[in-house]
């Protein structure tokens, strides 16, 4: 479960034979919601005291007994990329052996099965990226963005984030602070106009989760309590178009995304958001 705060100073593929359609269209608006990220040095904001958690911890030896990263059969034989523009589709084939199809057991470990899968990927080198909710604990509301994703083709909600590009986001003003946070952080003010705050990660220590079955690009979620208005931010990038809207309720933010106001990955964010709030006692 969640870890400690931090304190800071200032997208299923989408031509696999035999996958589903939907998952495709997932893929698509999902790897489109991702935006690229600035490497200007956000604003400085006055160093937070750090807020002490209570998050008990689970074992999950009950969960992965053989370590998160399960063993499989599975090899990488080729890779080549079929396209290459915002985004990238990647042709990887694999081979796997030949299991029966009520058991799972292997028939034979000789014959092998090929198979092809289109998998997407940023155009450039990434360490992941970032969704972040930022929350006032005086008001009880949260900031978060309306903007237009272009895979659905419409102007929804989300939260602040964006892809952590290696070599613009590497630790410059925090010693140990890992590049996610850093990209985070620049993430928030470039689209919430929002810098400061105390930071918690909303997963274990290390771990981010990936995007979707048939996306490389994998996402660390962030919530960010009472971060102060920047009155210069860093801009926008030249094919964004955001609203910002602060004052949402817990309950608007509920109803928003079960009325599909959010895709998927940024209503995953805010609910993992809402649950470490109730953890700290900030809502109930």
């Amino acid at each position: 479960y969640p870890s400690p705060p931090i304190t800071c100073n200032s997208m299923h593929m989408m031509n696999h034979r035999t996958a589903p359609f939907i998952s495709g269209v997932i893929a698509c608006f999902l790897a489109a919601f991702i935006g690229g990220i600035d490497a200007s040095v956000p604003s400085p904001s006055p160093t937070p005291a750090v807020v002490p958690t209570t998050s008990s911890q689970r074992t999950s030896a009950a969960f992965y007994p053989q370590g998160r990263d399960r063993p499989h059969d599975y090899r990488i034989l080729n890779e080549e990329v079929q396209y290459s523009g915002w985004r990238k589709v990647i042709r990887r084939r694999v081979s796997s052996p030949i299991r029966h199809p009520h058991t799972n057991d292997i028939i034979t470990p000789i014959q092998q099965k090929v198979i092809d899968f289109d998998i997407i990927d940023q155009t450039h080198t990434t360490g992941g990226a970032v969704i972040i909710f930022a929350w006032n604990s005086t008001s009880k509301t949260a900031t978060i963005i309306r903007e237009y994703m272009p895979g659905p083709h419409r102007v929804l909600s989300g939260l602040a984030a964006g892809i952590v590009e290696d070599g613009k986001h590497s630790t410059m003003e925090g010693v140990g602070e890992p590049d996610s946070l850093v990209a985070a952080r620049y993430e928030l003010e470039e689209e919430c106009h929002l810098a400061g705050g105390a930071w918690y990660r909303l997963t274990e220590e290390g771990v981010s989760v990936p995007m979707d079955k048939y996306v490389v690009t994998e996402i660390t979620p962030y919530l960010v309590i009472d971060p102060q208005h920047v009155p210069d931010p860093r801009p926008l990038d030249d094919e964004e178009d955001i609203e910002i809207v602060t004052g949402v309720s817990v309950e608007e933010i509920s109803q928003m995304i079960r009325e599909g106001d959010f895709n998927l990955v940024g209503g995953w964010g805010a609910l993992l958001a809402l649950e470490k709030l109730r953890e700290l006692g900030e809502i109930t």
